[in-house]
């Protein structure tokens, strides 16, 4: 295990018990937000890759991927 994944369960186990679920909550939902992320990022690459040589596509993804999500 790495020296962070080590520090992390040092730290988790001087929690007080009633402050372990907040912490465990927390990187759940980053764990899902990663995943999510890396979905986007899939679906993104498998419409690029149907869509290679149609005119402003590329063009077009990488506005939505880079732009604002409000």
């Amino acid at each position: 295990m790495s020296a962070m994944r080590d520090e992390l369960h040092s730290l988790v186990d001087q929690l007080p018990e009633d402050q372990v679920p907040p912490v465990l909550a927390l990187v759940r939902e980053n764990i899902a937000a990663s995943r999510r992320r890396e979905g986007a990022t899939l679906t993104l690459e498998r419409i690029r890759e149907r869509m290679r040589g149609v005119t402003g596509v590329d063009e077009e993804l990488d506005r939505l991927r880079d732009g604002s999500r409000g």
